[in-house]
């Protein structure tokens, strides 16, 4: 489950930590993207993880997944991250790490999560990501008490009441790619199911809005936020009625299926739920581009006429 590092790990990656180098290259190289999962981090690249750092009492673990590999031989073996040095082997071997796993996903695509990346790059990271009014704390982030993984969580901060840190909503967005997406164990309708049951616990829902806020403060510190705070800005503070968005990349609007689900699905009790209909062209979220049921009802009926 996503969560926020130690104190320790946080100053590791910041200026003059072990683990600062690594920090420095993908503030400057927009496909890497950092994820913090409490005791360790994953570092992702088109979707998948290219780096695992965990935490250890003499250091750092470094690890980069076999799976990637067309022999399946363990991967690099450069050793952990316990001394200044360390860190910059693992950072010059991320080119052939990337070429790796460009072959990898040449032959098998996992587009959707590259499209989830994508979409957090641009709110979080991207030239326009300070006018956006969501940013993206997290992807496949995992709850494993209630078997449930949320493709990105974050906050939705509108642009009217950005000085005030207290205004800060708890999302959940699912990205769904293409129409074969829409149905069956994990489509739209399985999600809201589950999402309700989970966020019907108000102990579960604090504990979400606790980690949200954390990773939000951390990666602000990590410079992984492009965001001009006010003058007076602390800390983002993340509270209020669940939101959760679903973000339909490539529809094919000839396709009467999406309609078709939607029309069998009512209004959730414990969120409220939103479309993303994009401004235009990209993944840059903001409040007037979010439809609810009934406006995404409407849109889906006007492209099926």
């Amino acid at each position: 489950m996503g969560s926020a590092i130690s104190s320790n790990f946080i100053k590791d990656l910041q200026n003059g930590g072990l683990l600062s180098e690594l920090t420095k290259k993908i503030q400057s190289d927009d496909t890497l993207m950092l994820a913090l999962r409490g005791h360790y981090i994953n570092v992702y690249y088109r979707g998948g993880s290219i780096l695992l750092i965990s935490e250890q009492a003499n250091g750092y673990a470094a690890k980069f997944d076999p799976n990637y590999l067309e022999e399946k031989s363990g991967g690099p073996n450069l050793g952990a991250v316990q001394a200044p040095g360390d860190c910059s082997k693992w950072v010059a071997a991320l080119p052939a790490l990337k070429e790796a796993m460009n072959s990898h996903f040449a032959a098998k695509r996992k587009s959707e999560r590259e499209f989830q990346q994508l979409a957090a790059w641009e709110n979080n990271r991207s030239v326009i990501s300070n006018d956006t009014e969501y940013f993206i704390t997290d992807i496949e982030f995992a709850d494993r008490d209630e078997g449930a993984r949320l493709d990105m969580v974050g906050l939705k901060w509108p642009s009217s009441q950005r000085k005030d840190e207290t205004r800060c909503k708890p999302v959940l967005i699912e990205m769904k790619y293409g129409t074969g997406s829409y149905d069956g164990a994990a489509g739209i309708a399985k999600h809201i199911t589950d999402l309700e049951r989970i966020l019907a616990n108000p102990v579960k829902c604090e504990s979400l809005n606790k980690t949200i806020e954390d990773q939000f403060d951390q990666l602000m510190k990590l410079e992984l936020v492009d965001f001009t705070p006010h003058k007076k800005y602390g800390r983002a503070v993340v509270s209020g009625r669940p939101e959760v968005v679903f973000l339909l990349a490539n529809h094919n609007p000839r396709s009467k299926k999406l309609l078709n689900i939607v029309n069998e699905i009512k209004e959730p009790e414990h969120f409220d739920l939103r479309f993303f209909n994009a401004s235009f062209a990209g993944y840059g979220m903001h409040d007037a581009c979010m439809l609810d049921l009934a406006e995404f009802k409407g849109l889906l009926q006007q492209l099926a006429s």
